[in-house]
């Protein structure tokens, strides 16, 4: 049995973005950056009658601030009717937006704002969803959050992790340490500092 945990705090389309970097019109790793991406492998190889493109090796996609590293990134893209136009590079032009992306062995995904860890990560364009699976190790500033599956609807910004266990005191459960927000000092709110008069 799987335990579930809502992620209020915890969303991260920067992730899903960041596996789309083969899309030259959607590719974006860092958030809201038009800077180019830059995708390093030992080998990549297409195949271009079914549209997928695979890259293997070391993988690393840099943008910006933001940085994806994998072992293999795998590419589908929709065959595209008309035989031109809209394909996604390296791929011919006989194929069309991308459909689905996988990233196996040691997914890191690393910003500024956030880090996600998993061992495996899987993208579908039609649902918006990315789901990352293994030993799953989300991070926000000092936020943790861990699990063997995270799922993110990118569409709506809602997600779940899930453990292996259930039960208390069981290893294996939804786990998550959260700090409260210090942005605003050591000052209570609607007052003065403590041993200060009003």
């Amino acid at each position: 049995m799987k335990t579930v945990s809502t992620l209020a705090a915890f969303a991260f389309p920067a992730l899903v973005l960041a596996l789309g970097v083969v899309a030259p019109a959607a590719a974006q790793l860092a958030a809201n950056s038009k800077a180019p991406v830059d995708v390093a492998a030992d080998d990549l190889r297409t195949d271009n009658k079914n549209c997928i493109a695979t890259y293997t090796g070391n993988v690393e996609a840099l943008q910006d601030t933001a940085r994806l590293r994998t072992d293999l990134l795998k590419v589908f893209a929709a065959p595209n009717a008309k035989g031109g136009g809209g394909g996604a590079a390296p791929m011919s032009n006989s194929c069309g937006g991308i459909t689905r992306i996988e990233a196996h062995g040691a997914v890191y995904y690393v910003s500024p704002e956030q880090r996600v860890h998993g061992d495996d990560a899987i993208y579908e364009a039609g649902p918006d969803t990315l789901t990352v699976t293994g030993d799953v190790v989300a991070t926000q500033g000092q936020n943790v959050l861990r699990g063997t599956r995270m799922v993110i609807n990118n569409q709506t910004g809602e997600g779940h992790m899930e453990g292996d266990a259930k039960g208390r005191n069981k290893p294996g459960r939804v786990r998550s340490v959260i700090y409260p927000d210090q942005t605003k000092g050591d000052q209570p709110q609607g007052g003065a500092a403590p041993g200060k008069p009003r």
